[in-house]
C-alpha cells in the first residue's frame, strides 16, 4: 500500500487558483457552494492530476478535483467530514470562505501543496496509507487523509488540538459521501 505525503508552503504572488492547496480560498465548480452547510470550513482541494503518478494502487480518481471541508457546528472537537469529488474544472473562487466561522477565522491564507511518495505509516499530513500514530487495538478502516495539525507551524492549523485527525473511506470508496472521521487526542 502506498501513501502520498502532503507538503505545504504559503502561497506568495501569482499562482493557479485551481491548484492543489490547503485553507484559504477554495476554487469550486459552479453550484458546489450551494451544497455546503453554513458552518463548513474549507480544508483542502486536490487537483487529482497532481497525484495520478503517485497513487500506484489507484485508490482515488485521477481526473477532476477532490475537496475536503469540515462541518464545525459543534466546534473543533466534534468535526464532521464533507468530501466532494467533481469531474468539472473549478470556476468560482470563494474569497474569505473561513473568515466568518468562529474559531476558524484565521484559516484564510492559501497554502500550496506539493506531493511525494512516503512510507505508508508516516506521520504528518498525507493521503492514503495507514494511520501514522494509531493507538487503538482495533484495526482502522482504510485511510483517505491524515491531518497532523503540527505538520506545518506556519499554517496555525488547530493550534490547541493535540493529536491527529483521520478521515477514512466509507463503504463506497468512489462516492465519498460516507467518509468517517476519528479525532485522535494525544
Amino acid at each position: 500500500m502506498n501513501a502520498i505525503k502532503i507538503k505545504t508552503k504559503k502561497a506568495i504572488g501569482d499562482y493557479d487558483l485551481g491548484c492543489s492547496k490547503m485553507l484559504g480560498n477554495p476554487t469550486l465548480p459552479k453550484g458546489m457552494m450551494d451544497e455546503l452547510p453554513d458552518d463548513a470550513i474549507f480544508l483542502m482541494q486536490i487537483k487529482l492530476e497532481d497525484i495520478k503518478d503517485l497513487d500506484k494502487d489507484n485508490k482515488l480518481p485521477h481526473t477532476g478535483y477532490l475537496y475536503f471541508f469540515l462541518g464545525t457546528e459543534n466546534g473543533i472537537y466534534d468535526l464532521k467530514p464533507i468530501v466532494k469529488y467533481s469531474k468539472e474544472d473549478p470556476e468560482e473562487v470563494i474569497e474569505d470562505f473561513n473568515a466568518s466561522i468562529p474559531d476558524f477565522e484565521s484559516f484564510t491564507q492559501d497554502f500550496l501543496i506539493e506531493f511525494e511518495l512516503c512510507d505508508e505509516s508516516d506521520t504528518g499530513n498525507k493521503l492514503l496509507g495507514c494511520p501514522g500514530d494509531w493507538q487503538y487495538s482495533e484495526e482502522p478502516d482504510e485511510l483517505l487523509f491524515q491531518l497532523d495539525p503540527m505538520d506545518n507551524d506556519e499554517m496555525g492549523l488547530f493550534p490547541t488540538f493535540d493529536g491527529m485527525i483521520y478521515l477514512f473511506f466509507g463503504k463506497d470508496k468512489k462516492n465519498f459521501k460516507d467518509v468517517k472521521i476519528v479525532e485522535d487526542f494525544s
